[in-house]
Protein backbone atom coordinates (compact mmCIF):
# COMPACT_ATOMS: atom_id res chain seq x y z
CA UNK A 1 0.00 0.00 0.00
CA UNK A 2 3.23 2.36 0.39
CA UNK A 3 4.46 2.01 -2.87
CA UNK A 4 5.18 5.27 -5.22
CA UNK A 5 6.59 7.18 -1.86
CA UNK A 6 9.75 9.43 -2.77
CA UNK A 7 11.60 10.64 0.32
CA UNK A 8 14.24 13.60 0.69
CA UNK A 9 16.08 14.90 3.29
CA UNK A 10 15.93 18.67 2.83
CA UNK A 11 18.98 21.13 4.29
CA UNK A 12 16.46 23.75 6.06
CA UNK A 13 18.35 27.11 7.37
CA UNK A 14 16.28 29.56 9.53
CA UNK A 15 16.57 33.36 9.96
CA UNK A 16 19.05 32.73 12.94
CA UNK A 17 21.38 30.81 10.45
CA UNK A 18 20.29 27.48 12.48
CA UNK A 19 20.78 24.69 10.24
CA UNK A 20 17.61 21.40 10.22
CA UNK A 21 17.53 18.43 8.13
CA UNK A 22 13.82 17.44 7.57
CA UNK A 23 12.49 14.38 5.96
CA UNK A 24 10.02 14.96 3.13
CA UNK A 25 7.46 12.25 2.49
CA UNK A 26 5.76 12.57 -1.19
CA UNK A 27 2.73 10.55 -2.66
CA UNK A 28 0.12 10.84 -5.10
CA UNK A 29 -2.84 9.13 -3.33
CA UNK A 30 -6.36 8.95 -4.56
CA UNK A 31 -8.89 11.14 -3.28
CA UNK A 32 -11.41 9.03 -2.75
CA UNK A 33 -8.99 6.95 -0.01
CA UNK A 34 -8.69 9.61 1.78
CA UNK A 35 -11.06 8.98 5.46
CA UNK A 36 -12.65 12.23 5.95
CA UNK A 37 -15.77 13.08 7.28
CA UNK A 38 -17.20 16.48 9.15
CA UNK A 39 -17.50 14.41 12.41
CA UNK A 40 -13.94 14.73 12.68
CA UNK A 41 -14.22 18.60 12.08
CA UNK A 42 -15.69 17.95 15.67
CA UNK A 43 -12.53 17.71 17.59
CA UNK A 44 -11.35 21.58 16.36
CA UNK A 45 -13.98 22.58 19.10
CA UNK A 46 -12.06 21.68 21.84
CA UNK A 47 -9.09 24.19 20.31
CA UNK A 48 -8.99 27.80 22.15
CA UNK A 49 -9.52 29.42 18.56
CA UNK A 50 -12.42 27.13 17.69
CA UNK A 51 -14.31 30.04 15.92
CA UNK A 52 -11.95 32.32 15.70
CA UNK A 53 -10.29 31.33 12.39
CA UNK A 54 -11.68 31.07 9.13
CA UNK A 55 -9.85 28.64 7.77
CA UNK A 56 -10.81 26.38 10.80
CA UNK A 57 -14.36 24.80 11.80
CA UNK A 58 -17.07 26.31 12.26
CA UNK A 59 -15.98 28.19 8.56
CA UNK A 60 -14.35 25.16 6.81
CA UNK A 61 -16.24 23.05 4.03
CA UNK A 62 -15.73 19.73 3.39
CA UNK A 63 -12.71 17.91 1.79
CA UNK A 64 -14.99 16.99 -1.19
CA UNK A 65 -16.46 20.31 -1.58
CA UNK A 66 -13.14 21.94 -1.11
CA UNK A 67 -10.98 19.73 -3.28
CA UNK A 68 -13.91 20.22 -6.50
CA UNK A 69 -13.30 18.07 -8.93
CA UNK A 70 -9.73 16.01 -7.88
CA UNK A 71 -9.16 12.71 -8.57
CA UNK A 72 -5.82 12.59 -6.16
CA UNK A 73 -4.57 14.34 -3.30
CA UNK A 74 -0.10 14.74 -3.67
CA UNK A 75 0.41 14.59 -0.07
CA UNK A 76 3.53 15.75 1.83
CA UNK A 77 4.57 14.62 5.28
CA UNK A 78 7.81 17.01 6.31
CA UNK A 79 8.86 15.44 10.07
CA UNK A 80 11.49 17.14 12.01
CA UNK A 81 13.00 15.69 15.12
CA UNK A 82 12.11 17.60 18.47
CA UNK A 83 15.41 16.65 20.04
CA UNK A 84 16.91 20.34 17.97
CA UNK A 85 14.62 21.92 20.25
CA UNK A 86 15.99 19.90 23.56
CA UNK A 87 17.19 23.63 24.73
CA UNK A 88 13.38 24.36 25.03
CA UNK A 89 10.45 22.94 27.92
CA UNK A 90 8.55 20.79 26.60
CA UNK A 91 5.33 22.73 25.31
CA UNK A 92 7.63 25.27 23.82
CA UNK A 93 9.34 22.93 21.70
CA UNK A 94 6.22 20.71 20.45
CA UNK A 95 4.97 24.61 19.13
CA UNK A 96 8.65 25.75 17.53
CA UNK A 97 9.38 22.32 15.92
CA UNK A 98 5.93 22.63 14.10
CA UNK A 99 6.60 26.08 13.43
CA UNK A 100 9.63 25.67 11.75
CA UNK A 101 8.31 22.47 9.73
CA UNK A 102 5.10 24.11 9.07
CA UNK A 103 6.44 27.34 7.84
CA UNK A 104 8.58 25.22 5.18
CA UNK A 105 5.35 23.51 4.01
CA UNK A 106 3.56 27.21 3.33
CA UNK A 107 6.59 28.12 1.34
CA UNK A 108 5.90 24.61 -0.82
CA UNK A 109 2.09 24.21 -0.46
CA UNK A 110 1.73 28.18 -1.70
CA UNK A 111 4.23 27.72 -4.78
CA UNK A 112 1.68 24.91 -6.02
CA UNK A 113 -1.49 27.91 -5.35
CA UNK A 114 0.44 29.84 -7.71
CA UNK A 115 0.49 27.75 -10.63
CA UNK A 116 -3.19 27.08 -9.92
CA UNK A 117 -3.80 24.65 -7.86
CA UNK A 118 -6.08 23.78 -4.73
CA UNK A 119 -3.83 23.12 -1.25
CA UNK A 120 -4.28 22.00 2.19
CA UNK A 121 -1.92 22.78 4.97
CA UNK A 122 -1.27 21.66 8.40
CA UNK A 123 -3.21 23.10 11.23
CA UNK A 124 -4.48 26.62 11.90
CA UNK A 125 -3.94 29.05 9.15
CA UNK A 126 -1.06 31.59 10.84
CA UNK A 127 -0.78 34.22 8.15
CA UNK A 128 -1.89 37.16 10.47
CA UNK A 129 -1.23 38.36 13.94
CA UNK A 130 -5.37 38.39 14.67
CA UNK A 131 -8.05 36.95 12.43
CA UNK A 132 -10.41 38.45 11.12
CA UNK A 133 -13.01 35.75 12.75
CA UNK A 134 -11.80 37.31 15.84
CA UNK A 135 -13.53 41.20 14.61
CA UNK A 136 -16.53 39.21 13.87
CA UNK A 137 -15.47 39.12 9.68
CA UNK A 138 -16.04 36.83 7.88
CA UNK A 139 -13.81 38.10 5.22
CA UNK A 140 -10.66 37.07 4.82
CA UNK A 141 -7.59 40.26 5.40
CA UNK A 142 -5.15 37.88 3.20
CA UNK A 143 -7.13 35.80 0.84
CA UNK A 144 -3.87 34.86 -0.99
CA UNK A 145 -2.49 33.49 1.79
CA UNK A 146 -4.77 31.75 3.87
CA UNK A 147 -4.17 27.79 3.96
CA UNK A 148 -6.92 25.36 5.32
CA UNK A 149 -5.76 22.65 6.92
CA UNK A 150 -7.04 19.16 6.06
CA UNK A 151 -7.83 18.28 9.64
CA UNK A 152 -10.08 21.77 9.18
CA UNK A 153 -11.96 20.09 6.16
CA UNK A 154 -12.44 16.68 7.89
CA UNK A 155 -9.20 14.45 7.06
CA UNK A 156 -8.38 12.06 9.39
CA UNK A 157 -4.45 12.50 9.50
CA UNK A 158 -3.64 9.15 11.66
CA UNK A 159 -5.34 7.10 8.71
CA UNK A 160 -3.72 9.20 6.03
CA UNK A 161 -0.05 8.94 6.67
CA UNK A 162 -0.21 5.69 7.76
CA UNK A 163 -2.04 4.86 4.28
CA UNK A 164 0.00 7.22 2.53
CA UNK A 165 3.81 6.47 4.38
CA UNK A 166 3.39 3.79 6.56
CA UNK A 167 4.14 6.21 9.95
CA UNK A 168 2.71 6.60 12.80
CA UNK A 169 2.09 10.05 13.86
CA UNK A 170 3.26 11.06 17.68
CA UNK A 171 1.89 12.57 20.06
CA UNK A 172 3.14 15.47 23.43
CA UNK A 173 2.24 14.79 26.80
CA UNK A 174 3.19 16.25 29.49
CA UNK A 175 4.92 13.20 31.09
CA UNK A 176 6.79 12.43 27.37
CA UNK A 177 7.42 14.30 24.14
CA UNK A 178 7.29 12.75 20.75
CA UNK A 179 10.65 12.33 18.71
CA UNK A 180 9.14 13.91 15.74
CA UNK A 181 6.69 16.76 15.08
CA UNK A 182 5.13 16.33 11.19
CA UNK A 183 3.22 19.03 8.73
CA UNK A 184 1.11 17.55 6.42
CA UNK A 185 -0.27 18.94 3.40
CA UNK A 186 -1.82 17.91 -0.07
CA UNK A 187 -2.18 19.95 -3.23
CA UNK A 188 -5.27 18.56 -5.62
CA UNK A 189 -4.96 17.16 -8.65
CA UNK A 190 -7.39 16.37 -11.64
CA UNK A 191 -4.74 14.18 -12.88
CA UNK A 192 -2.02 11.74 -10.91
CA UNK A 193 0.82 13.58 -10.71
CA UNK A 194 1.73 17.20 -9.78
CA UNK A 195 3.73 20.11 -12.07
CA UNK A 196 6.89 20.09 -10.61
Amino acid sequence: MTSNIKIDVLEYVDESGATYYIEKFERVFPLSEIDYADSYKMSCEACEKFGKNLACPPFSQSLSTYAGNAKTAYVICLRLPQEYFDNLVSGERYLTCFKKVRSLLVDILLDYRRKGYIIAGSGPCLECEQCAAELDSRQCSNPDKMIYSLESLGTNLITLVKKCFNIDLEWSSNEQYADFVCAIGAVFLPTSSPAR
